[in-house]
């Protein structure tokens, strides 16, 4: 990167300072969000339909530098159809699945219905 980036310039007569730094956050969930998660996923979608001890995975996500300071829960809203191929969400091919919309809408709404409950 350095070098392509001095050489850009240098085609053009300019000069840049560059500095690159490899800093991931791990995504952890906070106890508290991951709960009330569990809880609005099972109200919402049942229990039956609710995965709440997943395997961890070792995905990079800017979601875990907010997360540092704020408390918050990454959740995993099961936007596949089971018939369909797995394509990564950072894909040109990457198609939303707009059938959960109200679905997460209703998670969320749960969320924030539990939270101002406590």
């Amino acid at each position: 990167m350095r070098s392509i980036c001095e050489s850009i310039c240098a085609m053009h007569g300019a000069e840049c300072e560059f500095e690159y730094t490899h800093e991931f956050s791990p995504t952890i969930n906070w106890d508290e969000c991951n709960e009330t998660a569990i809880i609005a996923a099972n109200n919402v979608v049942r229990v039956e339909n609710t995965n709440s001890d997943c395997v961890p995975i070792m995905a990079s996500e800017d979601f875990g530098k907010f997360i540092e300071e704020i408390p918050g829960c990454f959740v995993f809203l099961g936007s596949k159809d089971e018939d369909e191929e797995v394509i990564p969400l950072h894909n040109s091919h990457y198609d939303y699945n707009d059938a959960i919309l109200e679905t997460g809408a209703e998670f969320f709404a749960e969320i924030i219905k539990l939270c101002l409950a406590k």
